[in-house]
Parts: C-alpha cells; sequence; structure tokens
C-alpha cells in the first residue's frame, strides 16, 4: 500500500508536525504578521485555544496581537487542512485531529483519520516489537559469549554446574518472551492488514 504524501496532504503533514515545536519568541511577537500565523496554525489543524498561548507569550514581550487577522488565517488555513483527503493521510502519519473542521465535514474527516491513525499504531506497535525482539535477541547471544568466558575461567565441576545452570535459566526466561513476542506479532499483524484494508477502501 502506497504510503506517500502530495501537495497539500504533504504540506498539511509538515505544518502539523513541526508546528506542535513552535514557541513565539520576543522577536517574533514583534514581527508577527498575524494573518500568516493564522493560517499557519490553521493548516496544522490547531483549536483557537493557540491564540491564547501567542497572547500570553507575546504580552511578556510587550506586543499585543491582531485577533482580527488571526482568525482570518486561521480560517484560510483550515479550508486546506479540512480537506477529505488529507484526513487519512494525517491520521497515517501519526498526526493529530482536534474535531477542527467544520461540522458538516467533520464526521468523514474523523472517520478517515481514525483509519489512517490506526494503520499508524499498529506498524508503531509492530515495529516496538522487532526491536524488542532484536535485544531479546542479542541477550541470547550475549549469554552464550558471556557463559563461555565464566566457564573458560573455572575447572571446578560445581562451579560449571552452576554456570551453566545460571545460564541455561536465563536464556529459558529470554526465549519465553520471544515466544509471546511471536504470538503479539502474529496478533498485530493480522489486525494491521484488516485496518490497511479498510482504509483502502478511501482511496
Amino acid at each position: 500500500m502506497a504510503n506517500r504524501l502530495t501537495g497539500t496532504a504533504a504540506a498539511l503533514l509538515v505544518a502539523t508536525l513541526l508546528s506542535g515545536c513552535d514557541t513565539m519568541t520576543p522577536d517574533e511577537c514583534k514581527s508577527a504578521n498575524w494573518h500568516d500565523v493564522g493560517m499557519r496554525d490553521g493548516l496544522a489543524g490547531r483549536t483557537m485555544s493557540v491564540l491564547d498561548g501567542h497572547a500570553k507569550s507575546c504580552a511578556k514581550a510587550g506586543t499585543s496581537i491582531d485577533s482580527a487577522s488571526y482568525v482570518a488565517g486561521r480560517q484560510r488555513g483550515l479550508q486546506d487542512f479540512c480537506r477529505i483527503e488529507n484526513a487519512a493521510p494525517l491520521g497515517l502519519n501519526g498526526g493529530a485531529y482536534a474535531g477542527v473542521c467544520p461540522a458538516s465535514l467533520d464526521v468523514e474527516f474523523r472517520r478517515r483519520h481514525q483509519a489512517g491513525y490506526a494503520v499508524y499504531t499498529l506498524r508503531s506497535q509492530i515495529s516496538g516489537l522487532d526491536s524488542r525482539g532484536e535485544r531479546l535477541q542479542r541477550r541470547l547471544r550475549d549469554a552464550d559469549k558471556d557463559e563461555s568466558k565464566q566457564l573458560a575461567a573455572t575447572d571446578k565441576d560445581d562451579e560449571r554446574k552452576r554456570i551453566r545452570r545460571e545460564f541455561d535459566e536465563r536464556r529459558r526466561d529470554v526465549r519465553n518472551e520471544l515466544r509471546d513476542i511471536d504470538r503479539n506479532l502474529q496478533g498485530t499483524r493480522d489486525a494491521l492488514r484488516s485496518a490497511e484494508y479498510a482504509l483502502d477502501t478511501f482511496r
């Protein structure tokens, strides 16, 4: 399944991912074009509550905000953000939806966003399980090396038996974890196939 964004959807995603880290510095407040600030926040799907944060930041800098220009810019940005074709890619790339679209679009936008986000979530879970499995495999290899070193360092039978018993238990615990991961991976991959099929119905 294709996982590429083009045009407005790509710009929307970049704005969404980056804007969450933005803060308005004193210099930004003093030079702000509030229509542009609003449009940026609208493109990112941010709520009007963000304007309160801007106001507080700029008050500290001794500057005021132009609410009317901000609102006009935000509405313009939301027109692009709320295009139905943007909803699934937004979710598919982990972007949040805060219910900012008009009521006439909200239900469908939310439905498509959730379908994309479900795929994103399951893919993230699979990636996490794969990474955990790789770490456990490394632990098995390290256990073999450590056991060999400890066995080579002693010639006492009792001590060698203890070492082997200890490492056998350690490996058994790791293998049990690996079996759990394999079961979880199987279920999660099945769920992902279903989620991807559901997402494809919107394409």
